[in-house]
């Protein structure tokens, strides 16, 4: 599954309500206390509450797991975080002011923190499951893929076993394990610039396709660098949950407040 699913998904239908709150603002004036408004408000709570209670109740509730692996409800639940956020910014018609403005500042806080959290999420290799991998789980991977290369390097030319030779005694970038985690994004992007340009020169020459020669050395280069950062890994995840947690709870205290507020003094829903 394309581990990021959920970010394309959610891109996809914040643009759609966009237009759809762009033809809204040329045939009303956007309030908050709009009908339309108000509904925007309702529907991107209801989302967040989702996001806040399913994940935590199939995370923590062991006879949930009828409902699916936790890797998709982890993925619903940044859909819905992202989604239902970006509806509660429309809602308040891009107003930060009083009661208001103090719940939506808290909800882009809170949307953005989500975003950190799943960069941490996804530095620590899971199964398939959703639980957590051990190191041992990762060195047997790693044999896994190496016995794949090594079947793949018997019926190639020379060329091609120096290739993955040579990768295999490449300098590894030099990082405390937390930095291994904090900047993984870069070092991927420039690890996998530099053997794609390797690869690509080298099909000049054989005159073969090599995509599953890169696509492996990748795999094998990915499981080695969760290998070095697993435990900072973890103990930064530890962290975030730490500031996340009373952040969520802060906001949806906000969020009540503010919801009651507009109840007692006349939502408007109906006019």
């Amino acid at each position: 599954m394309d581990e990021s699913l959920e970010l394309k998904s959610s891109l996809v239908v914040c643009l759609l309500l966009s237009g759809g709150y762009v033809g809204y603002a040329l045939l009303a004036e956007p309030s908050g206390g709009h009908p339309f408004g108000h509904w925007l408000g309702i529907i991107g709570t209801a989302l967040m509450v989702a996001t806040e209670t399913l994940y935590s109740m199939r995370k923590r509730i062991s006879w949930l797991r009828w409902a699916g692996p936790l890797r998709f409800w982890l993925s619903f639940h940044i859909f819905t975080g992202i989604v239902g956020s970006f509806l509660v910014l429309l809602h308040s018609a891009f107003q930060f002011r009083g009661l208001a403005g103090l719940t939506l500042g808290l909800t882009v806080l809170v949307a953005a923190s989500g975003f950190l959290g799943r960069y941490f999420f996804t530095a620590i290799p899971h199964t398939m499951a959703g639980a957590e991998a051990t190191s041992t789980e990762l060195a047997g991977e790693i044999g896994r893929v190496q016995n794949s290369l090594g079947e793949l390097v018997a019926r190639r030319s020379s060329a091609v076993k120096a290739l993955i030779e040579a990768d295999a005694r490449r300098k590894r970038v030099q990082r405390n394990p937390l930095m291994l985690v904090l900047l993984r994004a870069w070092d991927e992007r420039r690890y996998r610039s530099r053997l794609h340009d390797q690869v690509r020169k080298l099909e000049k020459t054989e005159k073969q396709k090599l995509a599953d020669i890169e696509r492996m050395l990748v795999q094998r280069r990915n499981i080695e660098r969760q290998m070095r950062a697993l435990e900072a890994a973890r103990r930064l995840l530890s962290v975030w949950h730490v500031a996340h947690v009373p952040m969520g709870l802060t906001l949806f205290g906000s969020v009540a407040i503010h919801v009651g507020a507009t109840l007692y003094f006349g939502a408007g829903l109906w006019r």
